[in-house]
């Protein structure tokens, strides 16, 4: 679960945080630096101890490490920079957008009659007096004339003049400078040379103080760490749990069981991103902004913080589970004495003589308490774990095992194939969402919705589906691991297909338009807006042309725009090219992709319905290719060469393929490097992450070919010897005996 949710919860935190892919890859990948130094050694120690009481401990470090992760939005809030009223007022003031278009630049000239002779401006204002000038608009005769007065807020007679006509004219009045500060915080731009000059001064301040999002980035790093220690715990040593405690013929039916739960984590991990995703990650939403809009950002803190509550009370339960007695630990049945004299523990404590048991007939039923400890470790006679007392003693045991599983074949060539799978999926699947959002057009929430309920749901039921292949066809040896390489073929042919279901989004447009002029959206419809710089808020005009922003469209300042209505229409847009001269996010045509995206869903059901139904089968090949004693660590060190050759260098991998596409940064500070992109090349995008993960996992197909060759003896699900409870001493010797020597046969091979 908290995997998926971290996925679903990247794009906000590149949004808020304005970290780029690469750098959000390498923070994902912060999980596998806890966990690659650790898995090794707590398998091996965990299978030695109570494993119970480690899988809660485990839990416990998960659920601390989502509230730090979730911390970090409080800890480091980005920074609302807000000037005070009277900077706001005096930039108004002298703003001759706000002059009405019935204002002719008569008026100023007659300001000028009135006040003290302006030097040097005689020849001008005579000329300006002609009849034939007196009836233009004062807006447009200040943005031919008297632009020099606004760059450096030139204090020549001329303009302070103009600046005075200004105020007596049309003064401010309180609800403009408030609509004015609402704008300025608006997630859209208009063509207003007040606003978006005061946007600029606001950015300059926060590049004054040297913003950085190292804080944050160190944080949510640091947090993932944690976590990726504490889940070291749960699969590593859960599975020889179930494995010690349920038939090996039923199997099948226990790891589908639990592989479900596992795969309904995720599912709510969607869930609950698509939930978060929904609401804006602080509690003020920008007037206009919405969750289908790019610069939406999601509150993802929200999920991180209810996940470590929901967490706490359940690892805690766990960790203080009580240990079985040490008879119970050994043969799981009531505690006994004297072999042949057979005195139960009953008779023991009441005195009252029992008669001797019978020697049963051989069965392989065993009735058996939970088995916290591994039942195949050594054992002195008092029942006791035998462990290597000094550390020497522990390093040389531990290197033996190493040595013992790498030596058997089939589990090399299984530990090869998930290297190579997991190097394919674990990147592909984080950017996933940010992929569909540029692709289709798809706000956050609906992407959650639909990568829990249908991708991670067509995962659930291929993997229910493998469990009853399983169980029913009885597949051992060579015919699972030929199960295993058709499910994964199937799966990365589906994945190439996928590489061609494209579709021309709002911002595929935009990437067109940007390509074509050069990154450059400004036009002479346009000019003087000062749009550069400006938020990324696509609107379209009726006809369903796209724009980057009202700014870019030519539409200039209404107050009547400083509303809560997050349907906006904005008014004579001078690039609009219409007519009623409207643009806005509702004209955009977004309907046209919804076909394309249920076609790119169904084949990415299908495609992990094949992925679940061999995970079973690759599952049970890894734990039964080697001695029992030795699966846990088996399964520690398969996390360990995992982590380090796959889920910690493939987010990184994979957010450098997503940045190759990238066409327009966001601008921090004036440094493209340190902000997030906004428009990608969604062709290029495509192709390369579909292609490059086809390719993945059709390489990973010569390792399935390995395991196969080398599988052929390989028991998977039929039952183990098991002596009679009641055998004597020599008897069960004997049975134990044959059944090690035929175990490191088949292991050594």
């Amino acid at each position: 679960m908290n995997d998926n949710f971290t996925f679903s919860a990247v794009v906000s935190i590149e949004k808020q945080f304005q970290i780029p892919s690469r750098m959000s890859g390498l923070m994902v990948s912060a999980g596998d630096f806890g966990y690659i130094p650790s898995v090794v050694f707590v398998s091996y120690l965990g299978g030695k101890g109570n494993r119970a009481r480690w899988i809660g401990g485990g839990c416990l470090m998960i659920a601390l490490a989502n509230f730090l992760i979730s911390m970090s939005n409080f800890l480091f809030p980005v920074e609302s920079i807000r000037l005070n009223g009277s900077v706001v007022e005096q930039r108004i003031e002298i703003d001759s957008e706000r002059l009405s278009d019935d204002t002719t630049a008569e008026s100023f000239f007659e300001y000028l009659s009135k006040s003290i002779a302006v030097t040097n401006f005689t020849d001008m204002i005579e000329m300006e007096l002609s009849t034939k000038l007196r009836n233009v608009s004062m807006k447009e005769f200040a943005q031919k004339n008297l632009d020099f007065c606004y760059p450096k807020n030139e204090s020549m007679n001329v303009c302070n003049r103009y600046f005075d006509y200004l105020r007596e004219v049309k003064a401010p009045a309180a609800s403009d400078i408030a609509n004015i500060r609402i704008l300025m915080g608006a997630p859209f731009a208009f063509c207003s040379r007040l606003v978006n000059g005061l946007r600029d001064q606001i950015e300059y301040l926060k590049c004054s103080k040297d913003p950085s999002n190292l804080g944050p980035f160190i944080m949510i790093f640091g947090g993932l760490l944690i976590l990726g220690v504490g889940r070291t715990m749960p699969f590593s040593l859960g599975l020889p749990l179930i494995d010690d405690n349920v038939k090996r013929k039923n199997l099948p039916v226990y790891f589908a069981g639990m592989f479900f739960i596992r795969i309904l984590g995720p599912v709510l991990g969607f869930m609950i991103g698509g939930i978060t995703n929904r609401y804006y990650y602080s509690f003020e939403v920008p007037p206009g902004l919405s969750p289908r809009d790019p610069m939406w950002i999601g509150r993802w803190w929200a999920g991180f913080l209810g996940i470590s509550i929901v967490m706490f009370g359940p690892s805690l339960a766990l960790y203080l589970f009580p240990a079985p007695s040490k008879k119970k630990a050994i043969d799981g049945t009531a505690e006994l004495e004297n072999g042949d004299g057979v005195k139960t523990s009953l008779q023991a404590e009441t005195g009252v003589e029992q008669q001797p048991l019978q020697k049963a007939k051989p069965t392989h039923k065993r009735n058996r308490s939970l088995a916290l400890v591994d039942r195949n470790v050594t054992r002195d006679k008092d029942g006791n774990t035998v462990v290597p007392k000094n550390f020497d003693e522990k390093v040389n045991d531990f290197i033996s095992t190493v040595k013992t599983i790498i030596r058997a074949p089939v589990y090399t060539g299984a530990l090869i194939g998930r290297i190579l799978d997991v190097l394919a999926f674990k990147g592909f699947f984080i950017f996933l969402p940010k992929y569909l959002e540029v692709q289709f057009g798809l706000p956050q929430h609906v992407i959650s919705f639909y990568m829990g309920i249908v991708g991670v749901s067509g995962f659930a039921v291929g993997v229910l589906i493998g469990s009853i292949a399983m169980r029913k066809f009885k597949l051992q040896g060579r015919k699972a691991a030929a199960f295993v390489a058709v499910c994964s073929t199937m799966a990365a042919i589906l994945s190439f297909l996928n590489a061609a279901v494209g579709c021309k989004s709002v911002l595929s447009y935009l990437a067109d338009y940007s390509v074509a002029n050069n990154g450059l959206f400004n036009s002479t419809c346009n000019e003087g807006c000062n749009c550069d710089g400006m938020p990324l808020y696509p609107v379209c005009n009726q006809l369903g042309e796209v724009f980057y922003s009202p700014c870019q469209a030519g539409c200039p300042l209404d107050g009547t725009l400083a509303t809560d209505s997050p349907h906006k229409v904005f008014k004579k847009c001078a690039c609009s090219n219409t007519t009623d001269m409207l643009v806005s996010r509702d004209f955009c045509h977004e309907s046209v992709c919804e076909s394309k995206f249920l076609i790119y869903f169904i084949n990415m059901a299908i495609s992990g319905v094949f992925g679940g139904m061999g995970v079973i089968p690759a599952v049970l090949i890894i734990l039964r290719s080697v001695p029992p004693i030795d699966r846990s660590i088996s399964l520690g060190f398969q996390g360990f060469l995992v982590s380090l050759f796959a889920t910690l260098p493939s987010p990184v991998i994979w957010g450098w393929i997503v940045d190759s596409a990238c066409i327009r940064w966001n601008n921090v500070c004036g440094d493209p490097t340190r902000g997030a992109c906004s428009i990608y090349d969604t062709d290029r995008l495509r192709l390369r992450t579909h292609i490059t993960y086809g390719i993945m996992r059709l390489i990973s197909l010569v390792s399935d070919v390995w395991v196969f060759v080398f599988a052929k003896d390989l028991i998977l699900i039929d039952e183990e010897p098991v002596p009679d409870e009641n055998a004597n001493e020599e008897e069960m010797q004997e049975i134990t005996s044959d059944f090690i020597v035929d175990r490191d046969r088949k292991f050594s091979m």
